[in-house]
């Protein structure tokens, strides 16, 4: 039976920008699953390379900081297929919660003239809801107290635009929320086809999948 075992483990400067070396140098370890843990300029660079020299693994991506931005998704385009990347939000039936829809056509309808992002599904629908959390605590408690608003956030549930939030005795969710998703049939740099076109497939946790995971991640 095989074992797990790390048979690649490396840092590199922050300075880096050619990233491919390090691809390389990776491939040659003949990886099952590549783990990236980025801020977004490696983050594309990392992309780019894999996408380069044809990276030969069944998993690559996982904790990539800026893949979830329009700004760098539109530049990578198709080199983003099959890449794996957690996030928090992104459209499906199975995360159509109330008010969701309403909350970012508002938003995506003043972006634009904000200066930005144009999707707005990592943090903004997250930082509303925490408002949502607040403003239930208030009113139920008819304070603006600490001490008496902790207590109640501490044993309550909340309806949001990102449905329930609960939390635990720790002060984190009740329910690990954050998801992992996959690039699947990107066409194109175009925006749209992440608004309408399933183009981020949910494949964890399991009542939120709406899609199966594609493998490997080199066709």
């Amino acid at each position: 039976m095989p074992s797990n075992r790390v048979v690649y483990d490396r840092s590199y400067p922050p300075s880096t920008v050619d990233f491919t070396p390090i691809v390389r140098a990776v491939q040659a370890t003949n990886p099952d699953v590549v783990l990236l843990a980025s801020y977004p300029p490696d983050s594309v660079g990392m992309v780019r390379a894999a996408s380069e020299i044809g990276l030969k693994a069944q998993l690559f991506g996982g904790a990539m900081v800026g893949m979830q931005y329009a700004s760098l998704i539109t530049q990578l385009s198709e080199k983003l297929n099959r890449v794996v990347n957690y996030h928090f939000f992104v459209p499906s039936p199975k995360m159509n919660f109330p008010g969701i829809e309403e909350f970012l056509k508002k938003y995506q309808g003043q972006a634009k003239d904000a200066g930005v992002d144009p999707l707005g599904f990592y943090q903004p629908p997250f930082a509303y809801a925490a408002m949502q959390v607040l403003q239930q605590a208030i009113t139920a408690t008819g304070s603006l107290d600490d001490d008496k608003l902790a207590a109640f956030i501490h044993g309550n549930s909340f309806s949001t635009i990102v449905g329930e939030i609960k939390f635990n005795s720790l002060g984190e969710w009740a329910s690990a929320r954050t998801l992992m998703i996959q690039f699947q049939g990107i066409q194109g740099p175009g925006l749209e086809q992440y608004m309408t076109g399933h183009k981020q497939v949910i494949v964890y946790p399991a009542e939120y999948r709406d899609g199966e995971l594609m493998q490997p991640f080199a066709k």
